[in-house]
């Protein structure tokens, strides 16, 4: 359906930072970008408002902007989440899982090491697969699915995180200690350290996210 397509291509741009959170969509600029009608356009839009990704704005839609507040609720939710969820990853995560965490750790490694330009997109992605495969280890479809919800909603947030080059570098170190203790199967250290990470990327958004309003 055009109108599935529509939406994920929007949705992708605005995820990939192409479409910053405050800029105007107008369905004749995104009908003539995607190369379909105002139709499907519409019918993309309007679900990308029920899901809160853009906000009415007139006649048109603006990709939406994240709140303090909003962000800040959204951490008081994720934090012990993400600790339950690595808790159980430690207690019940087969080999494969691990192997994953430990080829995307070392791959935040490189590219955070890059002498010219990371990319924080791809940070943030694999950030994201991180905490995904956490998830998956979890063997908890509600944990995973919650999670998962609001990570997204608060991608924005997110890649603010791996724009900050000494940020970055700690993102890489915080997720190297949650995977050696889910690895060394140390529950009581997974929790800990996932609520280290959390807290403290939390800490940075409240004195740094630069689109919050």
């Amino acid at each position: 359906m055009l109108h599935e397509k529509a939406y994920r291509l929007i949705l992708e741009a605005i995820l990939d930072g192409r479409l910053p959170p405050g800029r105007l969509l107008k369905e004749e600029h995104l009908s003539a970008w995607l190369g379909m009608s105002r139709t499907p356009i519409r019918e993309a839009l309007a679900r990308l408002e029920r899901d809160g990704f853009v906000v009415k704005r007139g006649r048109s839609y603006a990709v939406a902007l994240l709140s303090k507040e909003e962000v800040l609720e959204m951490y008081e939710v994720r934090i012990p989440l993400e600790m339950t969820s690595a808790k159980l990853a430690a207690l019940r995560a087969p080999s494969h899982v691990l192997d994953k965490l430990k080829e995307i750790v070392s791959a935040m490694s490189v590219e955070s090491s890059r002498d010219v330009s990371p990319d924080p997109l791809r940070l943030m992605a694999l950030g994201g697969a991180f905490h995904e495969i956490i998830s998956e280890g979890a063997s908890n479809k509600f944990l995973r699915d919650g999670l998962a919800n609001i990570r997204m909603r608060l991608t924005p947030a997110r890649l603010q995180v791996f724009l900050d080059t000494s940020r970055r570098r700690q993102e890489v170190e915080e997720h190297r200690a949650v995977f050696e203790a889910i690895a060394s199967r140390n529950q009581s250290d997974a929790e800990y350290y996932m609520e280290l990470h959390e807290t403290n990327v939390l800490r940075f958004l409240r004195d740094n996210f630069a689109v919050m309003r």
